[in-house]
């Protein structure tokens, strides 16, 4: 499984490219709309976030958000279907795209895929209108703040501690669902990434993740915990003093400009 979306986004980084032109030839997103484009969808989804039982989304209310204008994609390599993305419109602080759900198949990550499923939901809301395009994401999980703020290029617009409560899939079972919420603004010819910063020369806030959360957190809940609370304390103090995240680092740091 591979960046944040929603109550979680698992999305496929690798090397991913910087231009709709330069994405992988054989990589084709298709839009689903059929209830067997859906249930196709929903099988992705499940294998990302696997549950004792039960779906993440219920193929009643998923067919119903599709037919009233959502957005839910699959992305196919060799006629096979190996990732799938859901969004749907939202009006909170005015008209825009949630993204909900983006996932790829663990088989299949590092090959750009998690990039062409945004880069096709990207373009369905500039043709559709919308301006922006928000999601969540965990701040600690290094390779989605990588993704997002660099690759893709958004904007960190809050902080939300234990955003969805307890969360019952195994990738994020035993944790605190803490969530930074993303905008993805439609306007220009395409989204502008962002460069990874190889060290701080602007006198910039650095505030250090761990490589990899995923794994600490599958054999050390303590330490998990530790760089949960630890982070969560030093972002939030710095963006509700008027700080804002500007940029990541190959140390995997935020960079903020305070």
């Amino acid at each position: 499984m591979s960046a944040g979306d929603q109550n979680h986004t698992c999305l496929d980084l690798g090397n991913e490219m910087t231009s709709k032109s330069q994405i992988n030839s054989r990589i084709n997103v298709r839009r689903f709309t059929t209830l067997t484009d859906q249930t196709i969808a929903r099988e992705i989804f499940d294998k990302t976030w696997a549950m004792d039982s039960g779906t993440e989304i219920t193929s009643n209310l998923l067919q119903a958000m599709v037919h009233s204008g959502s957005y839910l994609s699959g992305a196919y390599v060799d006629g096979k279907c190996v990732g799938a993305a859901f969004a749907f419109p939202a009006t909170s602080d005015g008209l825009h795209l949630h993204s909900h759900m983006t996932a790829v198949l663990d088989s299949h990550r590092d090959q750009g895929i998690g990039y062409a499923l945004k880069i096709d939901q990207w373009n369905w809301a500039k043709e559709r209108g919308f301006p922006e395009i928000t999601w969540t994401f965990d701040p600690l999980v290094s390779r989605n703040a990588n993704f997002n703020l660099i690759k893709l290029g958004v904007d960190i617009k809050s902080y939300l501690p234990n955003f969805y409560g307890a969360m019952a899939d195994a990738l994020n079972a035993g944790d605190e669902s803490d969530r930074l919420l993303v905008s993805w603004k439609t306007h220009g010819i395409s989204p502008k990434p962002r460069d990874l910063a190889s060290e701080n020369l602007d006198g910039l806030l650095s505030i250090e993740i761990p490589d990899d959360i995923v794994a600490i957190r599958s054999i050390n809940h303590e330490e998990n915990m530790k760089w949960r609370l630890k982070v969560r304390n030093q972002l939030m103090n710095a963006l509700t003093q008027g700080g804002t995240i500007v940029g990541f680092s190959t140390k995997n740091e935020y960079l903020l400009r305070v």
